[in-house]
């Protein structure tokens, strides 16, 4: 469950990693289940955030988590620049 929010779901590591092509591991919720909602975790890097946003949203997924490895002291979370009701975030 993320903090001060309603949102809680399943979070699947992206293979491959990058999320630079289409995922192998796809996720399929049909509407109106109970089941949680799929997120999943990409590594910064590789190619464009939207790429790696598009092929999350092609395979199933509700949001994506996209990480450095790099400590820089900030998250970022962005609604903006795709469509709803995706979200992702950067850390």
């Amino acid at each position: 469950m993320i903090k001060r929010s309603d949102q809680g779901g399943v979070l699947y590591v992206a293979e491959p990693l990058d999320a630079c092509s289409d995922l192998v591991n796809t996720v399929n919720v049909k509407n109106g289940t109970t089941v949680s909602p799929p997120y999943v975790l990409i590594i910064r890097g590789g190619c464009s955030f939207e790429d790696k946003i598009r092929n999350a949203q092609k395979a199933g997924y509700k949001a994506a988590i996209v990480y450095d490895y790099e400590d820089f002291g900030f998250l970022v979370s962005s609604k903006h620049f795709f469509p709803s009701p995706f979200f992702v975030i950067l850390s």
